[in-house]
């Protein structure tokens, strides 16, 4: 059996009523048993939350421009929006920023901007968004 999506208005004795001979049959021929997981549905990181992303790379360009600072020293000159995206994610073992959901989004965010504040020793200034952008639905 794969993966099911049921919508908040979906009938939940129809569901029932449709997965149980599923069950029942996995169940008969499985000697192991079997595993159901039920989770909520998480959504996927916005584009508002990924312009918000890209609005912190611009950030930091910006502050290397005034100051220099390259995170964690890393030896080269120069960086820009494109360098920062693959940079944080191998730094912050990310895969891919479109598969996390808006609430891995906003700690993925905030990493970042943590870690350049801490690595600054505060002289780097975070930037949020004026929109909700950070949403944890």
């Amino acid at each position: 059996m794969s993966a099911m999506y049921f919508a908040q208005f979906a009938d939940v004795d129809g569901i029932i009523r449709m997965i149980r001979p599923k069950i029942s049959a996995l169940i008969a021929n499985s000697p192991r048993g079997i595993t159901i997981d039920v989770k909520k549905t998480q959504r996927n990181r916005t584009t508002e939350q990924n312009r918000y992303l890209f609005a912190i790379y611009k950030h930091i360009v910006e502050f290397y421009n005034q100051t220099g600072f390259i995170p964690d020293n890393l030896p080269i000159n120069g960086i820009n929006s494109d360098f920062l995206h693959q940079y944080f994610k191998a730094r912050f073992d990310v895969k891919e920023t479109k598969n996390m959901n808006t609430v891995e989004f906003c700690a993925y965010t905030d990493k970042i901007q943590l870690l350049m504040t801490e690595q600054t020793k505060g002289e780097y200034d975070p930037i949020y968004p004026e929109e909700p952008f950070q949403t944890m639905d």
